[in-house]
């Protein structure tokens, strides 16, 4: 049974129908460790794509668990995570974990959604880490 999280479902719907589909090639993909991931995240923001189309920034803050997940639209929803090997759970404000894999197949960064420990369809790319924090917010229509 699958227990994907009502906001967050919300949140991806504009773009949860054109998930990534890579057949096989998950399975080809090695896992990121924990160690490898942390220097890479903590304290930056990190850019997902799905198909090539901008889906959120995530926000890891300094020596921590928490995270702060922006949408293409300028919502937000702050968490926790944590690392089950290989996966990494994401625990958001009154929702039910959300677990990935978090890997690299040749020079990409996959998000690989796992349902019950096995990937699903849904995969985003990693395509940038930057310094500058997520700003929340829809913005303001003119």
């Amino acid at each position: 049974m699958r227990s994907t999280p009502a906001l967050l479902l919300a949140l991806l719907a504009p773009v949860a129908v054109i998930a990534q589909d890579l057949p096989g090639e998950s399975d080809a993909a090695r896992d990121i460790p924990l160690e490898e991931w942390v220097a890479m995240a903590d304290g930056n923001t990190l850019t997902y794509r799905i198909n090539g189309v901008f889906f959120a920034l995530e926000h890891y803050y300094p020596r921590s668990n928490r995270v702060t997940l922006q949408a293409s639209d300028g919502r937000c929803l702050q968490g926790t995570w944590n690392y089950e090997a290989p996966h990494y759970c994401f625990y958001w404000e009154d929702q039910p974990p959300a677990c990935f894999r978090h890997a690299r197949l040749g020079s990409e960064i996959l998000i690989i959604e796992t349902e019950n420990g096995e990937d699903t369809p849904m995969t985003q790319l990693m395509t940038d880490v930057t310094d500058t924090p997520v700003s929340c917010g829809v913005p303001p229509m003119s």
